[in-house]
């Protein structure tokens, strides 16, 4: 029973202390599907995951583990890099269905004012 107990503490243990190197990897995930899909639930996904990054780390650092905490921070700066890179390309696709919408409204409005012209050119003769 004693053993059953120890080992139920150490599951607990085991599940409370997550492994950065999971988020790492859990991001690495999230963004190459914000980078497909991007959406608002992606973004608050990555961000959270971001946090939690941030936490483990400074768990790491207090903890005196600098060497894997340095690590887990360039592998943080260089997620951060694709993070920004592809908010910037949905940014850009953003713009440019905004354009493409202005252009359509412009060319229908084009030809709405065509067709009056013409229908009072008809009208007239």
């Amino acid at each position: 029973m004693k053993k059953l107990v120890l080992l139920a503490i150490a599951a607990l243990a085991l599940i409370g202390c997550e492994n950065p190197q999971n988020t790492v990897n859990t991001l690495t995930k999230e963004i190459a599907q914000f980078r497909a899909t991007p959406n608002d639930q992606s973004q608050m996904a990555i961000e959270q995951s971001f946090a939690k990054l941030d936490r483990q780390i400074e768990e790491l650092e207090n903890k005196g583990k600098t060497t894997e905490a340095a690590n887990l921070r360039s592998q943080e700066a260089t997620l951060r890099t694709e993070y920004a890179a592809a908010k910037v390309a949905k940014t850009v696709q953003d713009a440019a269905n905004a354009i493409h919408g202005v252009g359509t409204a412009l060319k229908e409005a084009g030809q709405s004012i065509g067709d009056v012209f013409r229908g009072s050119t008809n009208s007239s003769e």
